[in-house]
């Protein structure tokens, strides 16, 4: 396992992350594993790996912040919880455009809202994520191979 592609991910995410926003990216290493080895095993340069992680650990931390919510209560950290949920699924989206991850942004944006209804059902299929990134890496993996 590359620690170095995920330490460069996180610092990556951090850097675009609004200090007043105050997000911790305390996503556990086993959540970004998955996508870090197969991003590893892909013919992409270094940085368009490290982006793609970094998109990954904001979906991720999205999903996790908006998954808190239940069973929060009510009150300050509800909302706190909701926004910082929100905040990260425009970030995502956010990066997605600054570095022209379009193709990726529009596989994505449908199987988001679909974990988002399935959830708000009580059936949490967040695994699909990571099966659509997969299918994304593979065919970009691909066209890398197909222009060489």
């Amino acid at each position: 396992m590359n620690v170095e592609l995920i330490q460069n991910a996180s610092h990556l995410l951090r850097g675009e992350l609004s200090p007043e926003a105050g997000i911790e990216l305390d996503l556990p290493i086993a959540d970004i594993q998955p996508y870090a080895l197969l991003l590893e095993q892909s013919d992409m340069p270094a940085l368009r790996r490290q982006r793609l992680l970094s998109i990954y650990i904001a979906i991720k931390l999205a999903l996790q912040r908006h998954g808190e919510c239940e069973g929060t209560g009510g009150g300050e950290a509800l909302v706190r919880k909701v926004l910082d949920g929100d905040y990260l699924y425009s970030l995502y989206v956010q990066l997605c455009l600054k570095w022209s991850e379009i193709d990726l942004l529009a596989k994505l944006a449908p199987v988001i809202k679909q974990i988002q209804i399935q959830r708000a059902e009580g059936r949490a299929e967040d695994d699909r994520l990571l099966r659509s990134l997969e299918q994304y890496v593979q065919l970009e993996n691909h066209h890398i191979r197909r222009a060489i």
